[in-house]
């Protein structure tokens, strides 16, 4: 995805959180109900990883293929585990095992030894996962899915309003 796409991808997301956001404090200041406000608020998954911190996830959307999640951990194991699915993309991950690494820990290796929070992605492939939600985001997508280069421009978050 280029950068004009990304800007006015992002500019769409914060022109619906703040349009809402207004709503609810206009109905709420008026003494008017707010049943009629969503209950989920999508985001593209470019968005600035620290919008999601505090934030409930309820599903992962690739294109319109939506998938429920309850953890950013599940967030962060169905992407991955969708990028695995495509045999071009595992072989980019497989490489890429034991060469991605944080300040303390590989964050992509062939075994779970020296991991706190191991997920397993496939044979011979796990990723750590004892992060907070901005951080264990951005290892995501920046760390991971960018090196692999899986396109990951039609993925989104739907996250609980409120």
């Amino acid at each position: 995805m280029n950068t004009i796409e990304e800007l006015k991808k992002a500019k769409e997301t914060l022109i619906n959180t703040v349009d809402a956001a207004l709503v609810r404090l206009i109905q709420s200041l008026g003494g008017e109900e707010t049943a009629d406000l969503p209950t989920e608020y999508t985001y593209h998954f470019t968005t600035d990883t620290n919008l999601f911190i505090g934030k409930k996830p309820v599903a992962v959307l690739f294109g319109e293929e939506r998938v429920e999640v309850k953890t950013w951990r599940k967030v962060f194991e169905v992407i991955l585990a969708k990028c695995n699915a495509d045999p071009q993309y595992h072989d980019n991950l497989m490489y890429l095992r034991d060469k991605v690494a944080g300040r303390d820990r590989i964050l992509l290796s062939h075994s779970s030894d020296g991991m706190k929070f191991p997920l397993r992605i496939d044979e011979d492939m796990y990723a750590e996962a004892h992060y907070g939600t901005a951080t264990l985001l951005y290892i995501l997508r920046d760390r991971i899915l960018a090196p692999a280069r899986f396109d990951y421009s039609n993925i989104s978050i739907v996250i609980k309003a409120g």
